[in-house]
């Protein structure tokens, strides 16, 4: 990669000064500006291609929140380039289909994740686990029960195709989609297209990771969670994600020769 890369991410369009070592990827952008509100001192930073990126402050501490939209694949471009930039700890805050234990409105704390998509094959053998930093995982699900929301700790099982896999399309057949029952049995929580691929991708490069999801669809009758307990779910899940990262704290990790090179 060229030298001046560490002076302009490729995509976000910023630069090392700009990004804390504490970071946050979500899909949607809203999110990422309803996270700017949240924060002190917040500041956007990229609008480009709807990688929407802001840095501000949680109780004084730095915290880069990055909007990626969908999919394993741009989720691993942003985190490499946040890394890149000099992300050393990152949770995932977003959304996935609820199923086994998880019910619609609760939040999904992942302890491990399925690698059913192919980003995270890009970076690492098969096999290699797709596994949270224990630290940040426990930081997440202790904050994410002080906001009283039922929280439930699990695989989540992650995909490339959401209307072939995850969402029977009518368009598509059936014998695609995946088996939930026995994912079930197998432990699996929480169906989503990121999250294995956020954790593979992140210990491959040296980064601390964790993931809370908040269960927005049932998995089973794809019911939608109500737009206003949404709303309300969304503000509670970036709070739970900040306090955890500031609980914490950036660790002393730093990438693998050659992982950003």
């Amino acid at each position: 990669m060229s030298e001046n890369y560490s002076e302009r991410a490729w995509y976000l369009q910023c630069s090392a000064d700009d990004v804390a070592e504490r970071g946050v990827l979500v899909g949607d952008r809203g999110r990422v500006l309803l996270a700017a509100e949240l924060m002190a001192d917040a500041r956007i930073l990229n609008e480009d291609r709807g990688l929407t990126t802001a840095t501000g402050t949680w109780n004084g501490t730095p915290i880069t929140v990055s909007a990626f939209g969908m999919g394993a694949a741009i989720a691993a471009v942003v985190l490499h380039e946040l890394t890149a930039l000099g992300l050393r700890s990152v949770v995932r805050l977003g959304t996935a289909l609820a199923v086994g234990e998880a019910k619609l409105g609760d939040f999904v704390v992942a302890d491990s994740a399925l690698r059913g998509e192919s980003t995270s094959g890009t970076y690492v053998p098969d096999g290699y686990p797709a596994a949270p930093d224990l630290d940040l995982t426990v930081a997440l699900r202790d904050a994410a029960q002080r906001t009283e929301r039922r929280t439930v700790v699990g695989m989540i099982a992650s995909y490339d195709g959401f209307y072939s896999e995850l969402f029977a399309h009518p368009t598509m057949p059936s014998s695609h989609t995946v088996d939930l029952d026995r994912l079930v049995q197998h432990g699996v929580v929480g169906l989503d297209m990121e999250s294995s691929a956020v954790l593979a991708v992140g210990r491959a490069l040296g980064v601390r990771t964790g993931v809370l999801c908040l269960a927005s669809v049932d998995g089973r009758d794809h019911r939608k969670l109500a737009e206003d307990e949404r709303t309300t779910a969304e503000r509670d899940l970036l709070i739970a994600g900040f306090d955890a990262l500031c609980a914490t704290g950036a660790d002393h990790l730093t990438p693998r020769k050659g992982a950003t090179s």
